[in-house]
């Protein structure tokens, strides 16, 4: 849920909450109202037919132009005695000006002549008029709510969104910011002091990663390039130890796998190397480079270097997958990939390499999916340590696809590993 809509409904549940109550208030007040003023009516018009047939003048006739109605009859004692109260009731009345009965509002009182005699009266008013009324306020009551949630709603957004650009500015900002490159300042021309100290906030830690992230290209070019001649200087001293003839056969199995360790170190070097190279965007040339007919060549040669353990590769070309890049950079790209395929497969396993307009994918057997968070971080290498791996493969061919406008993905699926390159913006 968006802010602005997550603040809107906090703001807006009370509101609807007060009117719906105000609301019910409201017509229940009126309701009564309107059927306090029926009783009054009633009991007025009861006073004047009790003070005429007291006072022996004409009554007014039962059925009258109003729809008012009334009867009175003779009870007994008795009767007057368990019946003293005034009562009002709901009840059917028939209306000789409809010839049919109706809702109607009664009510019934025993009073006395002067001749002691005892009587009932009841007079009736029809209340269809005042149903019609009610339920029309309680129409209107909920249509008028109904309107002003939607108002207040549609209001609440627009406001808190015209007040919230500030926030969607530095949000914006964050998302175009890549480390390491030239970026506008941080937007704060606003006078809200929370979103001016959130700018402020960003900016401070913007510079101090942009600073650390400095220092650690630097140290890693430095350390790389600084450690290629005393790597070198070892390994040839090495080679030398190895070509003499004095040397015993358990000296030189050590030596042996001192080369190999060295070899190892010099093969991480060389990576890191490149890996600084290529996210300080020493790689600026660019052409249009065919990838398809980069990972045949790449292909052949690992099916020729993986033969003894009878890796071969199957390919699937729906169409040529070209794209402007550095050929250096895409040689990395495809060399890593494919390498990290063959190296993970099992005895007899097969490589699948599917190839279209958009991109590709290779794909090798497996047995449980990859940590995806941890994959295309720097030195992980699932399932444990491979000879001849150095464990930055992928995050060479991840820093390679971030900086030319394609995405690296993983899947498992089938009980494969499948690496998928398309470019951004074919998603």
């Amino acid at each position: 849920m968006k802010l602005v809509h997550k603040i809107a409904l906090t703001l807006i549940v009370p509101l609807v909450v007060t009117l719906g109550v105000w609301g019910w208030l409201s017509y229940r007040t009126m309701a009564s109202r309107i059927h306090a003023d029926t009783d009054m009516i009633l009991k007025e018009y009861s006073d004047n037919i009790i003070s005429r047939m007291l006072s022996g003048a004409e009554l007014p006739e039962r059925f009258n132009g109003a729809y008012n109605t009334y009867y009175i009859k003779k009870v007994s004692p008795e009767y007057a005695a368990s019946n003293p109260a005034v009562v009002y009731d709901d009840a059917e009345a028939y209306l000789r000006s409809q010839e049919d009965f109706a809702s109607s509002r009664v009510r019934k009182q025993i009073f006395v002549d002067k001749d002691g005699q005892h009587y009932e009266i009841a007079v009736s008013l029809p209340t269809f008029e005042q149903d019609t009324l009610i339920e029309h306020v309680l129409w209107w009551t909920g249509i008028l709510f109904l309107a002003l949630l939607v108002t207040l709603w549609l209001v609440g957004v627009l406001v808190i969104d015209y007040n919230m650009r500030p926030f969607k500015a530095i949000l914006k900002w964050i998302d175009e910011y890549t480390p390491g490159k030239v970026a506008q300042p941080v937007p704060s021309g606003t006078e809200v002091h929370e979103f001016r100290k959130l700018a402020d906030s960003v900016r401070e830690a913007v510079d101090r990663f942009e600073h650390e992230y400095e220092e650690r290209k630097i140290f890693i070019g430095n350390a790389s390039h600084e450690l290629q001649t005393p790597l070198a200087v070892c390994s040839n001293r090495l080679d030398m130890l190895l070509e003499r003839p004095d040397l015993d056969e358990e000296m030189a199995s050590e030596l042996v796998k001192l080369k190999r360790s060295l070899q190892h170190l010099i093969r991480l070097n060389k990576t890191m190397l490149l890996l600084a190279k290529i996210e300080n965007d020493r790689f600026p040339d660019k052409a249009e480079v065919n990838i398809g007919d980069m990972l045949a060549d790449s292909l052949q040669m690992h099916d020729e270097i993986y033969s003894y353990k009878g890796i071969a590769s199957v390919t699937s070309c729906k169409g040529d997958f070209t794209c402007m890049i550095n050929e250096q950079m895409a040689s990395v790209l495809v060399g890593n990939l494919v390498k990290n395929a063959y190296v993970h497969s099992s005895q007899n396993a097969s490589v699948h390499v599917e190839i279209s307009a958009n991109g590709f994918s290779i794909s090798n057997p497996g047995d449980v999916p990859l940590d995806r968070d941890r994959l295309f971080m720097r030195f992980y290498q699932p399932g444990g340590r491979k000879e001849g791996s150095t464990g930055l493969g992928l995050a060479l061919a991840y820093s390679v696809c971030e900086r030319n406008g394609l995405s690296l993905s993983y899947d498992f699926s089938e009980n494969r590993h499948i690496f998928r390159v398309i470019l951004k913006n074919s998603r």
